[in-house]
């Protein structure tokens, strides 16, 4: 990874996020793709949309997420308060954890005490927490681990899920820029992932994606939940635990994947279905948008540990192939009826060989 590439990585996932609370990477968001001259838009539920290049093009959607899993103060008496956890997370993990609480004027250490507690908070499960000084209702959290480290070609983070593929939309919109690139290609970052793919949902009700081009959204998603491996590159999804994406937009994304493969040897790619959770694909999918799916393969998902809480991890190397993957899609925007065309081989040996097949009957 060159100096630039690691430069972006480090900003975006030092950022504090979670869900309702994704100030920071939305803002930082806005101001790069303002730097990279770039059209910055935001709709009514606060997603992020960036849009590069020549409308008369094809178009291509890439889509993250902007927040990761932890905790909103909902109720405070000084040092003490009751915490709603949201995103999947295991109580067993969460409950006696070391958190950072972000106020409004400093970031303060604290621990989550008792839990799950009988009263929830719009349906979440609720804990008891003591910090170290005052907190108020409206402040926010997430466990107390280090924001990012490097270490040989793994990258460890609070919150690689989903920042790693925020990252990976910045470092393409970077690159295209760069290279004067002839294309049409949207960012879209949602907000509110981990409490039910709230952005998604406000990004179709506000008509923030588009129906017509194909939606390829990008992920972090447990290796162990699909049998994937570290290194061996980016997963072209089949789907996740909930539903298969669409067929036409797997077969390119295979397609361009093989292709890239043939001209760098260096390029590597997987292709499965990851189950071990849901995304936002699977709600676009069911409202008809031509959607499919990227993802890194995770390591310590959610921030689960083999002992507790612990960072996530990724590597670089299937990052970086990522965003090739990326560049290769746009510069090969899908043609309509590509199934059909994959298929016209097939249908041609069926009719030349169909006389045979009826004289056999």
């Amino acid at each position: 990874m060159d100096k630039s590439a690691k430069n972006l990585v480090e900003s975006v996932l030092g950022l504090p996020t979670m869900s309702f609370f994704e100030t920071a990477p939305a803002t930082f968001v806005r101001c790069y793709a303002e730097g990279l001259g770039l059209e910055v838009l935001e709709d009514p539920v606060g997603n992020v949309i960036v849009n590069y290049g020549d409308k008369l093009k094809p178009g291509i959607t890439f889509n993250a997420h902007l927040d990761h899993p932890g905790f909103e103060v909902v109720e405070a008496k000084g040092k003490t308060g009751r915490v709603a956890l949201w995103g999947r997370v295991d109580s067993d993990c969460f409950r006696g954890a070391k958190v950072i609480i972000h106020t409004s004027e400093e970031t303060v250490a604290g621990r989550i005490l008792k839990g799950p507690l009988p009263e929830k908070h719009l349906g979440k499960n609720c804990f008891s927490i003591e910090a170290e000084k005052e907190i108020f209702a409206g402040d926010f959290g997430y466990y107390d681990l280090p924001a990012i480290k490097f270490s040989g070609d793994r990258i460890y983070a609070r919150a690689a899920d989903n920042l790693m593929s925020v990252a990976a939309i910045l470092e393409l919109l970077t690159r295209l820029v760069e290279k004067k690139a002839r294309a049409r290609v949207t960012g879209l970052f949602t907000r509110g992932e981990e409490a039910g793919f709230l952005g998604a949902f406000g990004a179709m009700e506000n008509k923030s994606v588009s129906k017509s081009a194909p939606l390829i959204v990008l992920e972090c998603s447990s290796a162990s939940g699909g049998g994937v491996s570290f290194g061996d590159g980016p997963v072209i999804r089949s789907g996740d635990l909930q539903s298969t994406y669409d067929p036409s937009i797997e077969a390119w994304l295979a397609d361009c994947a093989a292709e890239l493969a043939k001209e760098n040897n260096k390029f590597q790619f997987q292709r499965a279905l990851l189950k071990g959770g849901r995304c936002e694909a699977c709600a676009y999918i069911a409202y008809g948008y031509k959607t499919g799916g990227i993802a890194l393969p995770l390591g310590n998902y959610h921030n689960h540990g083999p002992k507790g809480p612990a960072a996530e991890y990724v590597q670089a190397k299937d990052y970086l192939n990522m965003v090739l993957l990326m560049e290769e899609l746009v510069k090969n925007p899908m043609k309509n009826d590509f199934l059909l065309r994959k298929t016209e081989p097939i249908r041609k040996n069926y009719l030349k060989l169909r006389k045979k097949l009826m004289e056999s009957r």
